[in-house]
């Protein structure tokens, strides 16, 4: 195959290379929307607004390269199935390209419109927990320090016309390699941290390296409780419609805690409920998605929605039946120590507790993985929306990481969630 010599003026389709038949992406009409562009003398830039076209080259290059599983091909796209297509978001996914015709990233980007103007965001929205490029293991060597802020101007050149930057939960290192988006400026820490731990070669390892004698004498007591409502047990289902019973569970009783905090319902949004059920039970995500439940007498105790990659468990969604008679056995806390035990025994050397901060994560996560955002105008209309939401982010941040305003707003945030018809946005 020659060298790409296209311009970026007289490019109008473009079918991106590959270096081996694995990489190569099936044709597809008006598959690049500018491109192909040398962005340095090593690297070519295409920008695609097709999902299926890239396919085969996005999956090598997340199996063979780094990035977190939110950046995932089957997480994007079924999230853009479901919910970024519904919203109008228009996919702007960034591609660069070595001289050798290999893959080097992907940005998974998109258009987010509204009548506040136009921003540029990552695609998959607030389901993501870490945002961010995926990255082939020859990007450093391809795009050197210092390179990628000019290459990034070169990239917002090719991207159709918008008023405002907005990069959110970005982690400083995706894989092993420095995240390169931190070399732009306007960079600041998220309002919320993310949390894991690393695991042990065995559970009773890992259990007694973070548990007092005391803290494993009361998590006996609980297990006995509860064990007095029947056999407890976590069970990992395996047929689709035992899959479906268990996501279904998770959702009415993670809404019945969203109620009690006067949390906006997550899966009342559309497309939501639909994106989790489908990733669940969809055969080609498989191994990629644990669904899992507690089950104590026959009944779903607990529920969780966990997710598998690289050898990192990454706790997602998790509930408990809050109306149970055995609700205050700790259901949930049994589920998560049975899940530890699950991913330990299954080969995984992480466990990813993924954002927030809450409370309980500091028994078990050694790790805190801060995030930051960036925010950068385009236009004047840019920068007046810029200027009200990095002051909200601010202010959020400051809450947040202030334990005595944040229990404050919580509970206010629960009392407003009391009155009929009075719900609060999550913080």
């Amino acid at each position: 195959m020659k060298p790409l010599t296209k311009t970026k003026d007289k490019a109008t389709a473009f079918n991106a290379p590959a270096a081996a038949p694995a990489q190569s992406p099936a044709p597809t009409e008006a598959l690049v929307i500018e491109g192909p562009w040398r962005a340095t003398p090593e690297v070519l830039l295409s920008v695609h607004n097709d999902f299926a076209s890239l396919r085969s080259v996005w999956t090598a290059l997340e199996q063979g390269g780094d990035c977190t599983v939110f950046q995932s091909f089957a997480w994007i796209s079924t999230w853009f199935a479901h919910i970024g297509k519904a919203q109008g978001i228009e996919p702007c996914i960034v591609a660069g390209w070595d001289a050798e015709e290999g893959a080097l990233f992907v940005l998974p980007l998109g258009l987010e419109r509204s009548v506040l103007g136009t921003k540029l965001v990552w695609l998959g929205g607030g389901l993501c927990d870490y945002q961010g490029p995926v990255l082939s293991r020859n990007f450093a060597l391809r795009v050197r320090p210092g390179q990628f802020k000019a290459m990034w101007a070169q990239i917002r050149e090719m991207l159709p016309e918008h008023d405002i930057v907005e990069l959110t939960r970005m982690p400083e290192r995706i894989g092993g390699q420095a995240n390169p988006f931190m070399q732009l400026g306007n960079i600041a820490q998220h309002a919320s941290s993310a949390h894991m731990t690393h695991l042990k070669p065995t559970w009773d390892e890992y259990y007694d390296s973070k548990r007092s004698s005391g803290s494993k004498k009361r998590d006996r007591q609980k297990r006995r409780k509860i064990e007095e409502f029947g056999e407890t047990v976590l069970v990992t289902p395996t047929d689709k419609a035992e899959i479906a019973r268990t996501v279904e569970a998770l959702i009415e009783q993670k809404s019945a805690t969203f109620a009690r905090m006067g949390i906006v319902n997550m899966f009342d949004k559309p497309g939501v409920r639909d994106f989790y059920m489908a990733l669940a039970t969809d055969a080609s995500a498989q191994g990629l998605i644990h669904v899992a439940h507690l089950e104590v007498g026959g009944k779903i105790a607990a529920a969780n929605w966990g997710i598998s990659f690289g050898g990192r468990y990454h706790y997602v969604l998790a509930s408990y039946a809050e109306q149970e008679e055995f609700a205050k056995r700790g259901p949930g806390m049994i589920q998560l120590m049975d899940l530890m035990k699950h991913a330990t025994e299954t080969g995984h050397t992480e466990f990813d507790f993924t954002i927030g901060d809450e409370g309980y994560k500091g028994d078990w996560c050694e790790v805190e993985v801060k995030l930051y955002d960036h925010l950068e105008a385009a236009t004047v209309r840019g920068l007046l929306t810029l200027l009200p939401t990095a002051a909200f982010l601010k202010v959020k941040r400051f809450i947040k990481q202030t334990p005595v305003l944040w229990q404050a707003f919580t509970r206010l945030r629960a009392a407003a969630g009391s009155f009929p018809g009075v719900v609060a946005a999550r913080a």
